[in-house]
């Protein structure tokens, strides 16, 4: 599978990490240039629909946040275009030793599935779904926040695009909110990839993700949109069955 790298063109120090790791161990990919939100003209970061962010997120989205939704969908986009499956990595991910092993695991299983997280599992809600000799994929119940790695197939980026051009919240919480995407969400068990730890400072900014609006209305809205999310998932996640 190719293995596609989003990162800012300017980003030269995690160009460079990202090289370092890669190609020491003897892996070819390609740089997937990444949306800039602070000063990119995309037009997909027009549809950014703000209240549904503050409902989602109590806060109004950074313009680092969403260059990066954008990129995704970017990315999304090519591997429909080149109609296989792709490996899609955000620029600061680290590696386990198993990684190769892990996505040859995964070559023989991408007909079945759409969409597959190489990052650590945060909830034991799942369901076991194939079984291999050191590998295992697991259909999740609770899936998981984070995007820092990921299999995409060409069915599973189009549906994840169907719904996923406007952008309402967070990447990683869209493909979190199954109902609204329809699609199963799988993990590698053991995982293959994690987020670095290495002090990288964050593109999105951290600053803004601890703001929060106030507000009574704001509030409720949060309220019952939490609970038809909790009905809606649970729904969806239970009738997208796992493999056999």
């Amino acid at each position: 599978m190719k293995i596609f790298v989003i990162s800012l063109l300017n980003s030269d120090n995690r160009r460079a990490n990202t090289t370092t790791k890669l190609t020491n161990k003897g892996i070819q990919f390609e740089f997937l240039d990444a949306i800039d939100g602070r000063t990119s003209h995309h037009p997909y970061l027009g549809n950014y629909n703000e209240s549904a962010f503050l409902i989602n997120r109590r806060r109004k989205a950074a313009l680092g946040e969403l260059g990066c939704y954008v990129s995704h969908l970017i990315a999304w986009e090519k591997c429909i275009e080149l109609n296989e499956p792709v490996v899609v990595l955000e620029d600061d991910f680290e590696l386990t030793d198993n990684f190769i092993d892990g996505l040859n695991f995964i070559a023989n299983l991408t007909d079945e599935v759409p969409f597959i997280r190489l990052e650590p599992l945060e909830s034991k809600m799942v369901l076991n779904s194939h079984k291999g000799a050191f590998f295992s994929l697991v259909k999740q119940l609770n899936i998981s926040m984070r995007a820092t790695g990921y299999v995409v197939t060409p069915n599973g980026a189009k549906n994840l695009l169907q719904k996923g051009r406007e952008i309402r919240c967070p990447i990683d919480l869209y493909l979190k909110y199954s109902f609204l995407h329809k699609q199963p969400m799988y993990a590698l068990v053991p995982h293959i990839i994690h987020h670095s730890h290495s002090g990288i400072a964050s593109i999105i900014g951290d600053d803004i993700r601890i703001q929060r609006e106030r507000g009574l209305t704001l509030q409720l809205k949060r309220f019952f949109f939490r609970w038809f999310y909790i009905a809606a998932n649970t729904i969806t996640n239970l009738n997208n069955h796992p493999l056999s």
